[in-house]
């Protein structure tokens, strides 16, 4: 009886070796970043006050893999502690920290002051967090605009000199880098991307980060016509093809449906977040709900009532099949309320690990 069982006990050792030994790439990434939420744990005052690390399991047990972490300020050793706290709070429950930095002195004056004051922010976090954290992710500047939109090259100057800058301290360390305009996907072209970076490497992009707001008196969502549909497509489809061209990964780090939900929401807002999850999900695009606020309630420590419906659309959606019959859609089981195993931080970074070097990528 022992020679089967000492087989077994081999047999599992030898596949959480494989399991550790497996390097984590920008495409492998990609794919465990899932569905995700932009959060302000580490942005406002009452996002900060009002973390607790329960509320990363709730996370979870919704759908939630990914969490994007707004930052705004200068970087302070308090601040630094906090947001330890809820990078351990997200590895803990299985979720992974994508850390974003607003920017907002550098996208109003792209100097080189400005540029050298984004430099240090970013080497403050990258020394703090050293090698640790291998799902630890760095969102550069999240929605480029203002005066970066007509300084195509002192973004790409910036981003060169973070990249550099970040992949000295941690060679391996995810990083984003997103294009002008708040993040166009049209723009992705415009990105000046370093060597051989396509392992660490990834660009993040936005579509209706504020949800299908009104433009030159017209609303680019309004019942979902084969028009707005298309626009919606041709979109995708130029990350896509920028994705293929490149050889790198993307990521959407933001979208919404627009209105504030203080009632159910409604068949439009149900519709459009329908399609926008399916065709994202359709073409293997990660992507993050905007915002927190919306759907979870800090102060109380629970999920929203009134959204939940749209929330869970977001998250999970019911797609038609395409060779269904118009207006047949797939039912996908449900997310909310698993009562599956939460995965400890010592799960996830053993299917995380790194390859040792000390070359940088970037």
């Amino acid at each position: 009886m022992r020679k089967p069982l000492i087989a077994v006990v081999m047999l599992l050792a030898g596949t959480a070796v494989f399991a550790a030994e497996t390097p984590l790439t920008a495409a492998r990434y990609a794919q465990q970043l899932g569905v995700g939420m932009d959060v302000d744990w580490a942005r406002t005052d009452r996002g900060i006050r009002e973390f607790d690390p329960l509320i990363v399991r709730d996370f979870y047990n919704a759908g939630i893999r990914h969490v994007r972490i707004r930052v705004a300020d200068n970087m302070t050793e308090a601040r630094l502690i906090h947001l330890r706290k809820l990078v351990e709070a997200c590895e803990e429950y299985g979720v992974i920290p994508v850390i974003a930095y607003q920017a907002d002195t550098f996208k109003a004056d792209p100097d080189a002051k400005n540029e050298a004051q984004l430099v240090a922010w970013w080497s403050t976090v990258g020394h703090f967090f050293g090698s640790d954290h291998p799902t630890l992710g760095f969102d550069v500047i999240y929605e480029p605009a203002d005066k970066l939109n007509r300084d195509l090259p002192a973004l790409n100057r910036a981003y060169e000199n973070v990249v550099r800058t970040l992949h000295d301290i941690d060679a391996q360390r995810m990083i984003f880098i997103a294009p002008r305009l708040r993040a166009a996907p049209e723009d992705l072209s415009s990105l000046k991307l370093p060597p051989h970076s396509q392992n660490y490497l990834l660009a993040e992009w936005h579509i209706f980060p504020w949800g299908p707001l009104k433009a030159n008196g017209k609303y680019p969502w309004t019942s979902g016509t084969a028009a707005e549909r298309a626009a919606i497509r041709a979109r995708i489809a130029t990350a896509l093809r920028w994705q293929q061209k490149s050889g790198h990964a993307t990521w959407v780090g933001g979208w919404a449906v627009g209105e504030s939900f203080k009632s159910a929401p409604t068949a439009s807002q149900m519709a459009f977040a329908r399609f926008m999850a399916c065709e994202l999900n359709k073409a293997k695009i990660p992507y993050a709900i905007n915002a927190d606020s919306q759907f979870y309630d800090g102060e109380e420590g629970a999920w929203r009532p009134a959204p939940e419906p749209l929330l869970q659309e977001m998250i999970a959606p019911t797609c038609e099949k395409p060779d269904a019959k118009p207006g047949h859609h797939e039912l996908k089981a449900p997310v909310r309320g698993e009562q599956s195993a939460t995965p400890t931080a010592a799960s996830t970074t053993q299917s995380t690990a790194r390859p040792a070097s000390s070359a940088s990528q970037g």
